[in-house]
């Protein structure tokens, strides 16, 4: 099963990043992976471990919709989630550490394979795995830098 962890250190407090990654998860997770068109969440409250949400994807020119869960929700510390459908298994897990105040280290953690027939091809995945998952996370870590902090009650977004 292809993996990718990797640590990335952020110009932001664990929480203001917890904040923005875990949760506002479902609001945010577009705006950082250019091929997720949107999250439909299918369970109501604040995000926590068991919520369900739909992401809704459009990549090589399909459009396609996968079921995840939310496996693992520690505030200001971690989110993870798996899906539960499509065509493969997919883990992925947002791991936090406070540096000081200003800053946090990121751990990006993804293991993936293909379901059924397409098993088999599953190598190619780790392939083109690394690259994607480090253009994704460096997506997010510069959305969440260019977020003005407003305080304990979250982040605001950046204006010109």
């Amino acid at each position: 099963m292809p993996t990718f962890k990797r640590t990335y250190r952020i110009a932001r407090s664990a929480d203001e990043v917890f904040d923005f990654i875990g949760t506002h998860l479902f609001e945010n997770h577009p705006r950082w992976e250019r091929e997720v068109v949107e999250i439909r969440p299918l369970t109501d409250g604040p995000i926590h471990v068991g919520s369900r949400a739909v992401m809704v994807r459009q990549e090589y020119g399909r459009r396609s919709e996968s079921t995840y869960e939310i496996t693992a929700f520690e505030l200001g510390r971690r989110v993870a989630a798996r899906h539960l459908d499509g065509s493969m298994d997919f883990d992925l897990s947002f791991g936090l550490a406070p540096v000081d105040d200003a800053a946090s280290d990121l751990t990006v953690d993804v293991s993936m394979a293909l379901r059924g027939r397409l098993r088999p091809l599953s190598p190619l995945l780790g392939l083109q795995m690394p690259g994607r998952s480090d253009r994704i996370a460096r997506s997010m870590i510069a959305l969440v830098e260019a977020e003005r902090p407003v305080g304990a009650a979250g982040l605001a977004t950046a204006t010109g």
